[in-house]
């Protein structure tokens, strides 16, 4: 690739500098500016699969953030001036009669794992909102329609930029209880493979919110953490560190967090070693009282007032971003589903309050899955069988 042309800013700087070092820690909406420089830049930013791999590599802060669905659109959160895509529409996808029905399955450095209605057809999608690029998966069989939302995706633009997997997992129900089997559609084959894998759970345990972590898929089904390892073709599960409705489980620095709000407060662990949960951060609700306004006549019942804030509210763990965890609050007695939207952070213990969110419950309608913008190219699919 022809060096950048001469300046004045970076005329002495070595071209692989320039193209290797500097370029691709810049800012998302940085970088998309630079395309409109010149045509050596468009084709570095673009099309070039090192620069892309280089950028997904260090993704600046400013470009992280948790995106979710709602009414067809992406939302971002907790910043989505400085999350946000060009087309959060998602235009680029010619969505038609089910455009508000469109949801997000998966999420996985950059790459989004869709279900809708696509230029009248309906389809799995994976694309990058980022880069406007996409590919349309054929189905493995209808029972995906149903579940379509247990379906996890793996995709690591460092270590396989032309390859992406999805899991399917598929439950069975037999005399001896529940166990779990996996149905693989991997890129560079165009197949669906209905493994021989199997894990057994013992009781009945639906698995929701996939999430990836350096190529591993892990799904919360009541105690358990069920996981596949798209790499090695094995699956496992890994108990969770305590039993609560209201979690949140997620990616951070590659590592698994589990996050619980509970009347005692709110705990944060880390999955360490594929086996081993580590709790990091732990606080009572009583920072909190002060920013949610909540007051209660200490003379009228024998509870702490942390304990009552948490009895009147629903409060959900939506984030964790290894500083802050994301919190969505209303009354129980509102019956509403616009959320007070917080952030609470883990080292000092203090509330924020961001602005409202419309989430409803994580756990039953909104996938809020870890995303940063990337430039990384989406595989294409071969030619295969479904």
């Amino acid at each position: 690739m022809a060096p950048l042309p001469s300046s004045e800013s970076h005329k002495d700087l070595p071209h692989h500098l320039v193209h290797e070092n500097i370029l691709p820690h810049l800012p998302f909406k940085y970088l998309n500016r630079l395309k409109c420089i010149s045509k050596e830049l468009h084709s570095l930013i673009s099309t070039d699969a090192k620069f892309s791999t280089d950028q997904s590599r260090s993704v600046d802060t400013s470009s992280n953030g948790f995106v979710y669905m709602r009414d067809g659109v992406l939302s971002f959160f907790p910043d989505p001036a400085l999350v946000g895509v060009p087309d959060p529409s998602l235009n680029f996808l010619n969505p038609t009669s089910f455009y508000d029905k469109i949801m997000l399955v998966s999420c996985t450095n950059g790459l989004l794992l869709l279900h809708g209605e696509f230029s009248r057809k309906e389809s799995l999608c994976v694309c990058n909102p980022a880069t406007k690029e996409m590919v349309f998966v054929p189905k493995s069989f209808d029972r995906d329609l149903y579940f379509v939302n247990k379906m996890g995706l793996a995709y690591d633009p460092c270590e396989l930029p032309d390859r992406f997997t999805i899991v399917y997992p598929l439950l069975d129900h037999n005399r001896d209880g529940h166990l779990y089997r996996f149905n693989v559609f991997c890129s560079d084959t165009g197949k669906w493979t209905l493994l021989r894998t199997s894990v057994y759970l013992g009781s009945y345990s639906i698995a929701r919110k996939p999430v990836c972590a350096k190529g591993v898929i892990y799904w919360c089904c009541t105690k358990h953490l069920l996981w596949y390892d798209t790499k090695k073709d094995l699956g496992g599960y890994v108990m969770l560190p305590a039993i609560e409705e209201k979690i949140h489980v997620g990616v951070n620095d590659g590592e698994i967090t589990y996050c619980r709000a509970w009347v005692g407060g709110i705990e944060v662990w880390k999955l360490t070693g594929g086996s081993r949960w580590d709790k990091l951060h732990a606080a009572s609700w009583d920072g909190m009282l002060d920013v949610v306004n909540f007051c209660h006549d200490m003379q009228l019942c024998c509870k702490s007032q942390s304990e009552l804030f948490f009895m009147q509210h629903i409060i959900f763990p939506v984030g964790f971003d290894g500083q802050f965890v994301y919190i969505t609050v209303r009354q129980k007695k509102d019956g509403i589903n616009k959320s007070r939207f917080f952030r609470w952070e883990t080292e000092t213990a203090r509330a924020e309050e961001k602005d409202q969110i419309i989430v409803w419950e994580p756990w039953l309608s909104n996938q809020i899955f870890k995303y940063a913008n990337s430039m990384a190219r989406v595989p294409q699919i071969l030619n295969g069988t479904s």
